[in-house]
């Protein structure tokens, strides 16, 4: 009896890559939050820094983490975008 010609094990089909727009939206409105659409690891660490930065410097901190949230979604998923 001969092995079957066919693969039998199925590689998973290459994921699509993120949206540009739908990922500055999400974190635009979500910040770390909809930042973690293109990266979980992303997301949890400005989160972190979010909060960290927040109770450190009385709420003035949050602005640049959340304006660095928007600039790391589009910076990622444009990368993602284009080497696909």
């Amino acid at each position: 009896m001969a092995a079957p010609d066919f693969p039998t094990d199925h590689p998973l089909p290459p994921r699509e890559p993120r949206k540009v727009r739908t990922a500055v939206l999400l974190a635009l409105f979500l910040g770390p939050l909809g930042l973690m659409y293109t990266s979980i690891g992303a997301g949890i660490f400005m989160l972190f820094l979010l909060i960290v930065l927040g109770l450190f410097t009385v709420g003035i901190g949050v602005a640049p983490v959340w304006l660095l949230c928007v600039a790391w979604a589009y910076l990622s998923a444009s990368h993602a975008r284009d080497h696909g």
